[in-house]
């Protein structure tokens, strides 16, 4: 009887693990911030800038950020998605794929407003496809693919800036 449940278990966890696998999870492993960016705050502008600079405070929290009045300040400019066609179908002309590129200018200042990293652009693209059979799944397939976008936009931003030489250099 013990070697049948043991036999279950290991077989019910084994399950667990290929499902986990298979959905693309995986332990968050983070970044070392270095001594010149603790206390890092994130600002954003543009129709975007909220959600992008909230999706970089997340990720720096991960890290174990927290945000200081009189730390240096990451700012994202002129964040926003524009949405592409890129398939059609040629029977009814609905428009059955497209490409979501987030654009956003991103730079690192100090607390004296001294310049550590300056603009840097920001390009990320997703497609997704459409189904006009369920709009409903589409308007929240929209909303996931948006959110993913700003995710990967986030780690991009701050792997990009953990990796700069500038602000890596100990600040006078």
């Amino acid at each position: 009887m013990i070697g049948l449940r043991r036999r279950w278990a290991y077989w019910l966890i084994s399950l667990l693990f290929l499902a986990l696998a298979g959905c693309g999870f995986h332990l968050q492993t983070g970044a070392s911030i270095p001594p010149s960016l603790q206390g890092i705050r994130v600002s954003g502008n543009g129709p975007n800038g909220g959600a992008l600079a909230e999706a970089v405070h997340r990720e720096l929290q991960r890290d174990g950020n927290i945000a200081r009045g009189d730390g240096p300040l990451l700012q994202i400019d002129n964040a926003y998605v524009s949405q592409r066609i890129i398939s059609i179908s040629p029977s009814s002309g609905i428009a059955l794929e497209f490409l979501d590129t987030l654009h956003a200018q991103f730079s690192v200042m100090d607390h004296h407003q001294k310049v550590l990293l300056p603009p840097q652009s920001l390009l990320v693209e997703n497609s997704f496809s459409y189904n006009s059979g369920n709009p409903l799944a589409t308007n929240e397939q929209q909303i996931r693919v948006e959110r993913l976008l700003m995710e990967q936009g986030a780690r991009q931003i701050l792997r990009r800036v953990l990796n700069s030489s500038a602000v890596r250099q100990p600040q006078d």
